[in-house]
């Protein structure tokens, strides 16, 4: 077994090889220098408790990064629980908002799902085309232009999965691509 001068040497080559990558990871969580500091520290401190068990053995950066989340979650989460103490309770009307507009972008997200559904069902062209766009917002003229196809063309394919779409989903459809 080691003795405690050989896992102290291990422990500062560690911690000076570590220790500025390890604030900027925490930095990206929290935006308080003290508690990062304070994360840092009690995530070093664990690595040590690790090393002088003789438990770690291998991959110390990825103990110490894992450590290191846990350590910011465990310090987001008692954060939390003090600050709901403050809480104060919006108004109906304001919670009405919140769950309508919620709701309007689940509604949103399922009847993109659908939509996506239908289109593998067109043609491969035919789903490109609409896919340009819709997602890439290009002209038609310029789908025309990147395809090597004339606009009527284009037109035409648009026209085809907006059929599909529209008779596989009804009103809906138009609904959802308008947002």
């Amino acid at each position: 077994m080691p003795s405690d001068e050989v896992h102290a040497t291990r422990f500062g080559l560690l911690f000076s090889r570590y220790d500025r990558e390890l604030r900027r990871f925490l930095s990206g969580y929290l935006r308080n220098k003290s508690d990062v500091d304070d994360c840092a520290q009690e995530s070093f401190l664990n690595l040590w408790k690790q090393e002088t068990r003789g438990a770690l053995h291998e991959d110390p950066r990825g103990y110490l990064f894992i450590t290191a989340r846990n350590v910011v979650r465990d310090f987001l989460r008692k954060g939390r629980a003090r600050r709901s103490e403050a809480h104060v309770e919006l108004s109906e009307e304001l919670d009405a908002v919140r769950y309508t507009e919620a709701e309007t972008t689940l509604m949103h997200r399922e009847g993109l799902r659908l939509i996506e559904a239908q289109l593998e069902a067109l043609r491969p062209s035919t789903r490109m085309v609409f896919l340009l766009h819709y997602v890439e917002l290009l002209p038609f003229d310029a789908i025309a232009k990147r395809l090597g196809i004339s606009t009527r063309t284009v037109e035409r394919e648009m026209a085809r999965a907006l059929d599909h779409c529209r008779e596989a989903l009804g009103p809906t459809c138009m609904d959802i691509l308008s947002d």
